[in-house]
């Protein structure tokens, strides 16, 4: 295999995601320890490996489903796909293979954290419908993306599913503290599918995706993106007001951070409105706000863990 053909392997994978994802479990992770569970590398380094290989099956799956409409979407750091498999066809049984095989391996290992770290059924089962919903994301016979359900399994996926396995893996158990730390990284994914979707609005449209996007536009997207900022800087507001969690962590410091993505999607909303033309432009910097946002809290919860 040559080094082109690697190379465009490694484009419909589109490692943007598992880097996301790698920032989220690790956001799970760290909030187990500030609460006051005890770090365990092994439990950490093999949760890690069923994360990622189930999120680089479903950015490929994607990818491979979505490539007839990914040649008229215009590619961004964080959205459009990848036009690579329509100008490669020739890629598509290879990349068959590589999703089979990280999904198989994401399972395999995700039995084998629950048989040598003794975790409840329960894990294995969310290891299995996690798989599952990523791969019948957009492909068939469900293509969930095509039902209008993209935007709740994303918010889930993003907000719950990979965080919580972080949590989990440190854990053992998801909790009720989970769930209310969980709410405004819904919050904040839920913003993250319309920044999302803004850009693929064309090519999702010839492919009759029924995104809220497709059928409510572009200014809809973004007032409803600024909306779930602010209600995220709400959630954290409230995590300080009223001490909701034990541990030595301030969550003023996550309030603060929240800030940084609402204030670009205000800002964003309103270049919208003012100059259409910025719109590329606009979303990139909100999807980069929000990412930017869950760094700092990774940075600040090693701060309060170390210190």
């Amino acid at each position: 295999m040559d080094y082109q053909k690697l190379k465009n392997i490694a484009k419909v994978s589109r490692a943007t995601l598992a880097h996301i994802a790698m920032i989220m479990y690790v956001l799970g992770v760290l909030f187990a320890l500030a609460v006051g569970v005890p770090f365990d590398l092994y439990r950490f380094l093999l949760g890690y490996l069923v994360v990622f290989t189930s999120v680089y099956a479903t950015g490929a799956t994607n990818n491979y489903f979505d490539a007839p409409l990914d040649k008229n979407a215009t590619q961004t750091a964080f959205s459009g796909g990848s036009d690579i498999l329509s100008k490669h066809p020739e890629l598509r049984p290879t990349m068959r293979r590589i999703i089979i095989f990280l999904y198989s391996t994401s399972i395999v290992l995700g039995f084998v954290f629950t048989v040598v770290f003794s975790f409840p059924a329960s894990f294995f089962a969310f290891i299995l419908v996690s798989n599952f919903i990523g791969c019948s994301y957009t492909a068939p016979p469900l293509r969930l993306v095509y039902r209008g359900l993209g935007e709740v399994l994303t918010m889930f996926g993003i907000g719950f599913s990979v965080v919580g396995a972080g949590y989990w893996v440190m854990k053992g158990t998801i909790d009720l503290t989970f769930v209310l730390f969980s709410l405004p990284l819904l919050l904040l994914a839920f913003a993250v599918n319309f920044y999302l979707e803004i850009p693929d609005r064309y090519a999702d449209t010839l492919g009759h995706k029924n995104t809220i996007v497709v059928l409510r536009g572009e200014r809809f997207g973004f007032i409803v993106g600024a909306v779930s900022l602010a209600l995220a800087t709400l959630c954290y507001i409230l995590f300080s007001i009223y001490s909701v969690f034990s541990g030595t962590a301030s969550y003023v410091p996550l309030a603060v951070f929240s800030l940084l993505p609402l204030i670009i999607g205000i800002w964003a909303l309103r270049e919208y409105l003012v100059d259409k033309a910025k719109m590329m432009q606009v979303v990139f910097r909100a999807t980069a706000g929000i990412v930017l946002a869950w760094i700092l809290m990774d940075v600040y919860l090693v701060y309060v863990i170390l210190t």
